[in-house]
């Protein structure tokens, strides 16, 4: 993460970035409000608890972003994307994030490359034993 510039960034999407990339789902949790909404390619994870099953499920895919392409916020939103790499793929992410309280209320995020494949395949799974390698492929 020394890499990546967050000067500049809304706090709320500093602490989020630096959860993500330590493993640290009590964190990331803090940056979510008790009634958030996630909408992600695979579905729509609706309040807190979907929210940290979820991404628990998620933190060891060894995701790291790498260098931001775009980034704007405001008092109460937040646009990104990045690039990053998700179990040693290089993928683009994005986010956009609606604030309410500080805390993040709504989000829509994604990846655009290959392992959207694999996340849209485990959504439900996760990290489960015996999961599949990462696709080779690209769209």
């Amino acid at each position: 993460m020394s890499t990546l510039d967050l000067s500049g960034c809304h706090p709320i999407f500093v602490r989020q970035i630096e959860c993500l990339q330590n493993k640290d789902i009590d964190g990331l949790m803090e940056t979510y409000h008790r009634e958030a909404t996630v909408v992600r390619f695979q579905g729509i994870l609706n309040g807190f608890d979907e929210i940290r099953d979820t991404f628990g499920r998620y933190m060891d895919i060894q995701a790291r972003y790498e260098r931001l392409l775009e980034y704007t916020h405001s008092e109460d939103t937040i646009f990104m994307r990045a690039v990053m790499s998700v179990r040693g793929e290089r993928e683009l992410g994005f986010g956009a994030y609606v604030l309410r309280d500080g805390l993040i209320w709504r989000q829509v995020a994604g990846i655009e490359g290959g392992m959207r494949d694999w996340f849209a395949q485990n959504g439900s799974t996760g990290h489960a034993e015996g999961r599949p390698e990462a696709p080779g492929g690209r769209r």
